[in-house]
């Protein structure tokens, strides 16, 4: 297909769909053009493009781009200006891929399955004449549920304002409690890995609010919809905020997400596990050697106490409240007997005055002693 022809599809096509069809007749191969997120924008209908999507109809995106990135194609092609001829083993056919590159941006990838052999030049007057289509789209950073998680994120008086308003607008149902998850990877191409990772997010559950935000991927939880298990690939690790009720809240606890991934090396990591960490750190940042200062008096009383007479009260209360107030796990932790534990939980309360309720404040303390004690 030489320009002249391509140019005539063109002023002929009104929209992206159009203009494959009109290409794939021509040439007659089946295509397939994709976003930066792995969505499957148009695909060609004669010659049929469906039998090789299959894997991206069934929500399998995210392990198809997992195989890319193991056997190195998508740093191939990535940021490539030429297109990449290969054999592609999953569908048993020689195919070339390339990227869509608009203001010297990949915005999305062409892909050709060749019945028919094409030549460099034809891949490319392809690829940028697809760019007249996408580049009006790329200007949108994504769905309406991502521009509103974006302005959500920005943690402004006017943006969380709009965010909350757009997504009630478009009849965002998620309930609280929320949790603001961080995803992330170690590889090279690991924005391509993310947006694959939210496209299956999508597809699984459109309840799921996931948005690229400054190169960083977070998503938006609600009550009773969480990430299926499925979807979490080798390379995804995963960091969980607090449980919060309000929306104005997404930005301080995306920060949770944050300092749950780089405290922990797991899969999946908590704040609620790392909060001892968090506090500490903001202590030492704080104060110094002052640590002392943010202990309650009543924790002070306590660790007086232990002091002069040997008994384990700090060390009981400690326990306790990491075991999240479980008196048997507890005892199990300390092996001692529950009764013992009772009686030490009570005198907390009844002699040192510990108040159960004021948790955050116990948190604070508990970290600052340890720092104080050394």
């Amino acid at each position: 297909m030489n320009k002249q022809e391509l140019f005539e599809i063109i002023t002929k096509s009104k929209d992206l769909q159009s203009f494959v069809d009109a290409c794939a007749l021509n040439i007659k191969n089946p295509f397939w053009i994709m976003d930066g997120s792995y969505r499957v924008l148009a695909q060609s209908h004669d010659p049929d493009a469906r039998d090789y999507l299959i894997d991206f109809d069934a929500g399998k995106t995210m392990e198809r781009v997992n195989a890319w990135v193991d056997n190195g194609l998508l740093e191939k092609v990535s940021g490539n200006r030429k297109p990449v001829f290969l054999h592609d083993d999953h569908i048993d056919e020689d195919i070339v891929i390339m990227d869509i590159i608009y203001e010297r941006r990949p915005i999305g990838k062409l892909t050709i399955v060749l019945h028919e052999n094409m030549t460099e030049d034809e891949v490319i007057n392809i690829s940028n004449a697809a760019a007249v289509y996408l580049r009006v789209s790329s200007e949108t950073p994504g769905t309406t549920y991502e521009q509103a998680l974006a302005l959500l994120l920005q943690d402004t008086p006017e943006s969380e304002h709009t965010g909350r308003k757009i997504l009630e607008n478009v009849g965002y149902l998620g309930k609280p409690p929320y949790h603001i998850v961080k995803a992330d990877v170690k590889d090279k191409e690991r924005i391509e890995i993310l947006r694959a990772f939210l496209v299956d997010i999508r597809s699984s559950d459109p309840t799921l609010v996931g948005a690229i935000i400054s190169n960083q991927c977070y998503i938006l939880l609600c009550n009773g919809h969480d990430i299926p298990d499925r979807l979490i690939r080798k390379k995804v690790r995963l960091g969980y905020s607090l449980p919060f009720a309000k929306l104005h809240l997404v930005k301080s606890y995306a920060i949770q997400a944050d300092i749950a991934l780089l405290n922990g090396n797991g899969k999946a990591e908590y704040f609620k596990d790392h909060y001892d960490a968090f506090i500490q750190e903001c202590i030492r940042l704080g104060s110094g050697d002052k640590a002392g200062a943010f202990i309650m008096p009543e924790i002070l009383e306590i660790l007086k106490y232990d002091a002069e007479y040997k008994t384990e009260y700090f060390e009981t209360l400690k326990h306790y409240v990491q075991l999240n107030c479980s008196k048997q796990k507890t005892a199990d932790a300390m092996n001692l007997h529950l009764n013992t534990v009772k009686y030490r939980i009570n005198q907390l309360e009844k002699t040192f005055g510990i108040d159960f309720t004021k948790m955050d404040a116990i948190y604070v303390s508990l970290a600052a002693a340890k720092i104080w004690i050394g």
